[in-house]
């Protein structure tokens, strides 16, 4: 019997992942086997760049391949940081490309405002030597923690961002975004699904304000929910799966796949133990029919 591999939250190195949309569309095939189906989403951070490419791939395996184009975007919720995905959208509509740019705008001048605060706490470390791993790949904080492990200064990535580029930390930065409600806004008006990205990923958040999110944005036109997600427990699971029947949202599921930036986490498996049922795709293939 066949089995469909589903994997709906994707970067690329149009964003901070490492691996081209070719070579993700590539890997995705790979991993399913010869013949089974495979549904997966490009969703970068705050760019559409990529989709162009991962559209071109995925076209040479139409037979067994849906490849959706979607966009990641970071929002700001009363101070606390919150992804809204969007998929099937239009990725030439005019708002959306100028509110992205807008975003992208604000990571590059945070890019050197980070360095300027780690060259306060005595990094000797500067932004002509952050590259990019490949072209056209975007600067991001992974970028510069590299850097930090490059010179020694940490032992890894995820030491970089524990000690310095975290939230919270010595020398993060914040940046400027729009609210959740207009990037719902953003990504229907551009044809789009809009859907709230990992819930319990926000740790500021108590259960009550999560519940809160969840009801505001259904009101501004959140269609989904992402219900199966890399690091949910499967009491969180249970938890964002009832707040879906509650608010009659669509679930969907990913794996916030990053490549080498995030190495312990694997396209559609996640760390190991997660799967995206078969289950969830009527519903979200139908939602994504203009």
């Amino acid at each position: 019997m066949l089995k469909t591999y589903i994997d709906l939250h994707i970067h690329s190195t149009a964003s901070d992942g490492t691996f081209s949309p070719t070579e993700i569309v590539n890997d995705a095939l790979k991993l399913a086997g010869d013949k089974n189906p495979v549904v997966i989403a490009l969703t970068d951070h705050d760019t559409v760049a990529g989709t162009e490419e991962f559209q071109k791939a995925a076209a040479k395996h139409k037979e067994r391949l849906t490849a959706i184009s979607g966009v990641e975007i970071s929002t700001d919720y009363h101070g606390v940081e919150i992804h809204v995905l969007g998929y099937n959208i239009d990725t030439k509509n005019k708002a959306l490309l100028e509110r992205l740019a807008v975003c992208r705008e604000s990571r590059d001048g945070r890019n050197a405002k980070i360095i300027e605060k780690l060259q306060e706490q005595g990094f000797k470390i500067s932004m002509d030597e952050i590259k990019p791993d490949k072209p056209g790949e975007t600067i991001a904080r992974p970028h510069i923690a590299k850097l930090l492990m490059k010179k020694k200064y940490v032992s890894s990535v995820q030491e970089a961002f524990d000690k310095y580029l975290a939230e919270g930390r010595c020398c993060y930065v914040e940046r400027i975004m729009p609210t959740p409600q207009e990037a719902i806004e953003l990504i229907k008006n551009s044809g789009g699904v809009p859907v709230l990205a990992h819930l319990m990923f926000y740790k500021k958040l108590d259960s009550a304000q999560k519940e809160t999110l969840v009801r505001e944005l259904k009101e501004a036109g959140l269609v989904g929910i992402e219900a199966y997600y890399n690091t949910y427990t499967p009491v969180e699971q249970e938890y964002v799966a009832g707040l879906a029947k509650q608010w009659g949202l669509l679930k969907t599921g990913g794996t916030d796949f990053h490549g080498q930036n995030k190495p312990h986490i694997s396209l559609f498996k996640g760390q190991g133990e997660m799967e995206v049922p078969e289950s969830i795709l009527p519903e979200f293939l139908a939602s994504l029919i203009r």
